[in-house]
């Protein structure tokens, strides 16, 4: 599948538009909708962190290119009962490389790099893992996952502990792979944290300062992010939030070797500030608030390859550092999650509009969660549901199906052998003749059954639906137990 840069000029034209016209569509909008946003979440996120047993939830509103409102709910430390705050310390995690993206896209603001300067340009090859691909390997296919490397997962270390240097990271000595292409470069779309690891190096090869060092002064302190940091003494200084594993155990503070592809920590309104910074205001600021022009700001926004896997359901494409979607109602949407140990973020945005949100967790059992407060956003601005909702709804709909169905057929299933075992027409005998490879059959489904799913499904499908899964499960578990039963205590058949 090769990639497309079509969405680069419908959105240039939209940043042109709203150049003449974007003021009064903000104003439009905010006159009356939405007001009643922040009343709504009161209401439905303490039913939802309970429902979904996560800790604590830290969200930002965004209007008319403002932060407009912040809250927070819960705890940030279930242990000392530290409630959330709007200004404590999260893991935003993965929304980490849209700050990259932005941190790249400096470097081509000043002319010192380009979108298609490869990363052998700029990287000495002694950096590099071994790969006859370097050239083919760009600033644009490294921001836009196109550059054939491997996803990647980085080892978490404790605070004080012996940590890989940042070209150990590339070189796979850190817990993912080597930061190299797998697949041909520009062919197919394939998340890699890797690829944000080299931009990382990239970022220092170019301007000869630290990565975090050069992402404050070239974006963090213009924005206006005055919590951000990358360094976890300071963050654990300040306040951060307990992380929680999906059964509820506490992770304990970690860094990784790497920092770009998503190492950050902030609180829910810088990250709102992040967001709002790529929106024109109604007092004319655009887009970029000086740190990159609107032009360039389109460019992140603008789709550069359709996306698939999990970030298909929640996305149409990924632009430079952003996913991209557009709406029923005809608005184009940026957003980025991020999961790690212990936690969920995600933002969403709809620049033409000025509209904004950012949801901040300290759980990995937080994405439904965040999938009703986006329904509520979107329902709330009169917008279109988002990807991410949409692919919940219908996911939701049809476990409930698939529980209730199963749960009925297990019920089925319990009162045909509770009436046959009571009227003397079954008994225990696995080894029968009668239907022995029938019978065998459905034992052996009803056990790999049971194995598949407790062993490998439920895992993944508590991440995604807490409590649902927990539906699922008990009614597969009812059905695949009574069929086991119904095997093994065949009917009595006359000789």
């Amino acid at each position: 599948m090769e990639y497309s840069r079509r969405g680069y000029l419908r959105q240039s034209s939209i940043t042109a538009i709203m150049g003449f016209a974007g003021v009064s569509l903000l104003s439009k909008r905010s006159a009356g909708e939405g007001d009643e946003l922040p009343s709504i979440l009161e209401d439905r996120v303490p039913t939802l962190l309970d429902r979904y047993d996560v800790p604590g939830a830290a969200i930002a509103v965004v209007t008319d290119g403002e932060v407009s409102w912040t809250g927070a709910y819960g705890d940030a430390d279930r242990d000392t009962n530290r409630p959330m705050k709007p200004d404590t310390l999260c893991r935003p995690q993965s929304i980490t490389k849209s700050l990259t993206a932005w941190g790249a896209m400096t470097l081509i603001e000043r002319e010192q790099i380009s979108l298609d300067t490869s990363i052998r340009e700029c990287i000495p090859d002694a950096k590099l893992p071994d790969s006859d691909a370097w050239d083919e390997v760009t600033v644009r296919r490294l921001l836009s996952h196109t550059a054939g490397l491997p996803e990647g997962i980085y080892t978490n270390y404790a605070p004080g502990a012996s940590i890989p240097s940042l070209e150990e990271a590339v070189r796979g000595n850190a817990g993912a792979a080597p930061a190299r292409p797998e697949d041909p470069p520009g062919t197919t779309f394939q998340y890699s944290n890797p690829g944000y690891v080299l931009l990382e190096l990239l970022i220092e090869e170019v301007t000869g300062q630290p990565y975090p060092a050069y992402m404050q002064t070239a974006v963090f302190e213009p924005l206006g992010m005055d919590t951000s940091t990358f360094d976890l003494d300071e963050a654990l200084q300040s306040g951060l939030a307990t992380s929680h594993e999906r059964s509820g155990e506490v992770v304990e503070p970690y860094r990784e070797a790497a920092l770009a592809h998503g190492m950050l920590f902030a609180t829910v309104e810088d990250i709102a500030t992040f967001v709002a910074a790529g929106m024109p205001t109604v007092d004319g600021r655009e887009p970029g608030r000086d740190v990159l022009t609107s032009e360039r700001v389109a460019e992140l926004h603008s789709e550069e390859v359709e996306t698939t896997g999990f970030y298909g359901y929640a996305s149409d494409g990924y632009g430079l550092g952003h996913l991209v979607e557009t709406l029923p109602d005809g608005y184009r949407a940026v957003s980025h999650g991020g999961q790690g140990t212990g936690t969920w973020a995600w933002y969403h945005s709809v620049p033409e509009t000025g509209d904004g949100i950012v949801i901040l967790t300290n759980s990995e059992r937080s994405l439904r969660l965040i999938a009703a407060i986006l329904t509520e956003w979107t329902d709330s601005r009169g917008l279109g549901s988002v990807s991410l909702a949409r692919t919940y709804s219908r996911v939701v709909t049809t476990g409930r199906v698939v529980a209730g169905g199963l749960g009925i057929v297990g019920l089925g299933l319990a009162w045909r052998l509770g009436r046959d075992s009571h009227s003397g027409r079954r008994t225990f005998a696995p080894l029968a003749d009668h239907s022995r490879l029938k019978r065998g059959i459905a034992a052996s489904v009803a056990v790999v059954s049971l194995v598949v799913w407790w062993m490998v499904a439920y895992p993944i499908a508590d991440l995604f639906l807490p409590n649902l899964a927990d539906w699922v499960g008990g009614s597969l578990s009812l059905f695949a137990v009574l069929l086991f039963l119904m095997a093994v205590f065949p009917k009595i058949t006359e000789e």
